[in-house]
């Protein structure tokens, strides 16, 4: 039973500590339920106005800044324009001059081709003269011809 009434003794105490404190919350919500808060926002307004105008400074900075690099960047090519067109003017130089190169050498190949055939068939003509005339050279011919037939090239 001691200990019921020290129990009920803290209770008490605690009960009445809580009504003292909630005794000075009313008090202070009495204190400031009637003070007025006043709303100044110039301070703030002019800090806002500040920070855009430095915005403005440092995008239109920045604006002069990429204009500059984009006239370097167009000053600054790889070959300059009148290396450029020299170029072209060596391929198409180059490109005619091989051309025409070209275009003789296939032509003199096929006037080489035609003088061979021409005078593969004077030469034939001729042998085969000189055959009919010479007939045991020319079975002496035919003979090393099979020869020559049937021996693979060595060289």
């Amino acid at each position: 039973m001691a200990k019921l009434d020290e129990i009920m003794e803290v209770l008490t105490q605690e009960i009445s500590g809580f009504n003292n404190s909630i005794g000075k919350l009313e008090e202070l919500s009495k204190k400031y339920d009637d003070t007025e808060i006043k709303m100044d926002t110039s301070h703030l307004e002019f800090q806002i106005k500040e920070f855009l105008r430095l915005q403005n400074r440092t995008k239109d900075s920045y604006e002069e800044r990429m204009e500059e690099v984009l006239e370097k960047i167009e000053k600054s090519r790889w070959t300059p324009k009148w290396e450029l067109a020299l170029f072209y003017i060596y391929v198409i130089i180059n490109t005619i001059a091989f051309s025409y190169f070209g275009y003789y050498y296939i032509n003199y190949e096929l006037k080489m081709q035609d003088a061979v055939s021409t005078a593969r068939q004077e030469g034939l003509g001729r042998a085969r003269g000189y055959f009919e005339d010479h007939e045991v050279i020319y079975r002496d011919f035919q003979r090393w011809a099979k020869k020559q037939d049937s021996v693979p090239n060595r060289e």
